[in-house]
């Protein structure tokens, strides 16, 4: 059987393996270093040919690293090496098969998303359009509860869009006098309306 090449690696891969060195561990778990120093290159470039993504390769390394650490030196056999090369390759298929799962599921994933936001987008537009004709009703009937004068000046005004000229020849009074009128119609609105919230 041909041995693995190494092929080139990216440079955070690279620096995993220079800081393998480095790295102080108990004396039980020199097995482990010496393992992933001794084989640590290949089983990257295995997974780095099969994965194509150096996310996905950190990954499945340090599964592979995880489930040797947790097995224990005594129960992984002779073939260490051929162990920690099974066992990453393993976890890169996992990562494999999770992708192709994503890929699969994406469109349902996209369509649920898609469904929830037109729901949401029609219960806030069905609550607004809700709102809005609530407080026009609710403005409406507080208009007409307001004193005749008062009333006039919001109709001429606010409703039929007048310049305040036209609202005082209208109602033969002065231009201050239908600001005068306005203000008051408001002030009372909205206590009107406040009290009618507040119910």
């Amino acid at each position: 059987m041909a041995r693995a090449h190494s092929i080139a690696l990216p440079p955070e891969l690279n620096y995993l393996l220079s800081e393998l060195t480095s790295a102080e561990v108990a004396d039980n778990q020199k097995w482990i270093l010496n393992l992933m120093l001794k084989q640590g290159p290949i089983v990257l470039s295995a997974l780095w040919r099969m994965l194509g993504s150096e996310q996905d390769v950190m990954d499945a390394y340090q599964t592979a690293v995880c489930r040797l650490t947790e097995r224990g030196k005594n129960s992984i056999g002779s073939n260490r090496g051929g162990y920690f090369y099974k066992t990453a390759i393993n976890a890169g298929i996992e990562i494999i098969r999770r992708r192709k799962q994503r890929r699969e599921q994406w469109p349902a994933v996209v369509e649920a998303q898609r469904n929830r936001d037109t729901k949401r987008a029609e219960l806030q537009t069905g609550e607004k359009v809700f709102d809005q004709k609530e407080i026009m009703e609710q403005t409406r009937e507080a208009i007409a509860h307001l004193p005749p004068h008062l009333r006039n000046v919001i109709i001429l005004r606010d409703l039929t869009e007048l310049p305040y000229l036209q609202v005082a020849r209208i109602m033969g009074i002065t231009v201050g006098t239908a600001r005068l009128y306005r203000r008051q119609a408001i002030i009372r609105l909205a206590d009107l309306i406040a009290r009618e919230v507040n119910r």
